[in-house]
């Protein structure tokens, strides 16, 4: 008989709706039935939800991905990669079949074809290489271009991308050492440049260190035109305008039109934000035009002493007589920089006047201070005296004139120079040494943005915001304290007087100093805080003020500046130097 009564389910052994002896699934699962509430029921509940919510955080994830908006290229410029899949690239390392012709290489192209998604993914909208396998190639030729893209690689890994086929601008792990067994490859000197050039010419390496600390993104700029290529990392120019060799074929041009790759070797790599600009033939004729191709040096990385920061490129005047000569000191706070910056837009034009020219790096202060000189800034400057030295020792082999030498540099390079122009000769006749018995005096230097003083009660008197110069004394402030370098180097001037009196130009000046010139480019305002303090015409008013005194000319050049007879340095140092 049919009975409408329901169950009692109190009598119901098997479940109690609530803890705390049974588990009802239904309240996260709606599923109308309970379990006993047993340690192993526990654990497999556990297990479950935790699978339960990978898979769902992996499907949202994914979601995510096909949702998120596409990379935003710059006005001008297109995406490359679309932050989602792998369209619009796959697999090819030319190395593997280059070597190779007819089926058994068609064979090795469509197994890396095949092979390409195997160690390339898109993670994060991030274009993934686990250090293996062929590089992503894009389906495109190009030609003239502008390039941007970011990456972010690991330790000891290094990658590079090609242009148009054609290894490459480098990525190296800065961190490596140099290995003197390996005079060719440089990883220490950053990444950008055109390691597959040819050693020793310009571009092959890059012009500074640019690179930043693994876990942080690089952004690379590659400019190409013709074979010529300009590459900018982080903002820092790194290879001006150099010519990228065929590698696969130097006796050939670069050829006019290929894809870009994506290099693997050795360890994981990410990119991001690839974008192109391709370049008209009218602005390709504008760039030539106004951009002119820099001459590699006549000795390149010249050594003048036993640190690889020690050498120097050489450039010589074709001249039937000892030519003058421009030695040039690179700025960048005695930290960073390189040899052409700020050289290169004045190069030509000295040769051209038979005016040679050499560029001189030297060891920064960490290097000075591994070294164990002390002060840090002893190292660069003592660095910097070595290396004219140096040159006066080869004067007859290079056909230089040793008493028309004239010193120019920007920053912490015309400190530099006024420090050289200003101190007594360092020449040591008794020395068993040739090159220590050579002068370090000057004809005269040439300038731009220079801390003329090292003394930084000087330079809190003349600029008020003043915040230079305490790390070429070792100083370094206290975070936690929150004291800058410059507070710290301010009331622990006392203790450096000696130092501050041998290393600061103003307190070298004397009667007997050549003649300076110092190129601001913004006017001075004494006493005031100013936008740049680091470079303010107010080192430039009152070392001029005290040249005079002691009857050392001393030009001032800023904008509106009274009395200024030359509006550069160049023109500075060409009538300087010809006379």
């Amino acid at each position: 008989m049919h009975s409408d009564a329901s169950p009692d389910k109190s009598d119901d052994s098997r479940c109690h709706r609530f803890p705390r002896d049974c588990l009802s699934l239904d309240f996260c699962l709606s599923l109308d039935f309970c379990l006993p509430l047993t340690d192993s029921v526990m654990k497999h509940l556990l297990t479950f939800c935790a699978l339960t919510l990978f898979v769902f955080a992996t499907i949202f994830r994914y979601v995510d991905e096909l949702q998120a908006d596409p990379p935003k290229p710059p006005e001008g410029f297109r995406a490359l990669f679309n932050g989602q899949d792998l369209s619009g690239w796959y697999g090819w390392d030319p190395h593997a079949s280059a070597s190779l012709s007819g089926d058994t290489k068609a064979k090795n192209l469509k197994k890396q074809r095949e092979e390409f998604s195997q160690h390339w993914r898109v993670d994060n909208n991030e274009l993934v290489n686990n250090g293996t396998g062929p590089y992503a190639t894009t389906e495109e030729d190009f030609g003239d271009i502008e390039l941007l893209l970011e990456y972010k690689t690991v330790a000891t890994a290094d990658s590079g991308v090609y242009l148009r086929g054609t290894p490459q601008v480098q990525i190296w792990d800065v961190n490596q050492k140099f290995d003197p067994k390996k005079p060719d490859r440089k990883p220490h000197l950053g990444s950008g440049g055109l390691f597959n050039n040819t050693p020793k010419t310009l571009g092959r390496d890059p012009m500074m260190v640019a690179d930043k600390p693994f876990g942080q993104w690089n952004a690379l700029r590659i400019r190409q035109i013709g074979a010529r290529t300009w590459v900018t990392l982080n903002t820092r120019l790194v290879v001006e305008g150099a010519v990228m060799e065929n590698y696969w074929d130097r006796k050939l041009p670069l050829p006019a039109r290929g894809p870009i790759m994506l290099q693997t070797h050795g360890g994981e790599i990410r990119w991001r934000n690839i974008f192109v600009r391709e370049i008209d033939a009218a602005e390709s004729q504008r760039v030539a035009k106004l951009e002119k191709q820099l001459p590699n040096p006549t000795y390149y990385d010249v050594a003048y002493g036993p640190h690889p920061k020690q050498v120097m490129h050489f450039w010589k005047a074709e001249s039937s007589q000892p030519t003058p000569l421009l030695y040039f000191i690179h700025g960048g706070g005695w930290m960073n920089g390189g040899r052409m910056s700020g050289l290169s837009n004045m190069l030509s034009t000295l040769l051209d006047a038979g005016i040679s020219v050499a560029s001189v790096e030297y060891r920064f202060i960490p290097e000075a201070t591994a070294d164990g000189v002390i002060p840090p800034v002893k190292g660069p400057l003592y660095d910097a005296a070595r290396g004219l030295q140096f040159i006066r020792s080869r004067a007859a082999e290079w056909n230089i004139d040793k008493n028309r030498i004239a010193a120019s540099g920007g920053s912490a390079g015309a400190c530099s120079s006024l420090w050289l122009a200003f101190h007594a000769d360092l020449a040591d006749p008794k020395s068993e040494d040739p090159i220590a018995r050579e002068s370090t005096r000057l004809l005269c230097a040439a300038v731009n943005g220079a801390q003329t003083t090292l003394d930084p009660k000087q330079m809190k008197e003349w600029t008020p915001n003043s915040k230079y110069g305490g790390h070429a004394f070792g100083f370094s402030g206290d975070s936690a304290k929150k004291l800058s370098q410059f507070d710290e180097f301010l009331s622990k001037r006392d203790t450096i007087l000696p130092w501050i009196a041998e290393y600061s130009p103003y307190a070298l000046v004397s009667s007997d100093d050549p003649p300076i010139y110092l190129y601001y480019s913004a006017p001075p305002s004494l006493g005031k805080d100013q936008k740049d303090p680091t470079h303010t015409a107010n080192f430039g008013v009152m070392l001029q003020e005290h040249c005079q005194t002691n009857g050392v000319a001393c030009e001032l050049y800023y904008p509106e500046a009274p009395n200024a007879k030359h509006n550069s340095t160049l023109d500075f140092l060409l009538e300087k130097l010809k006379d």
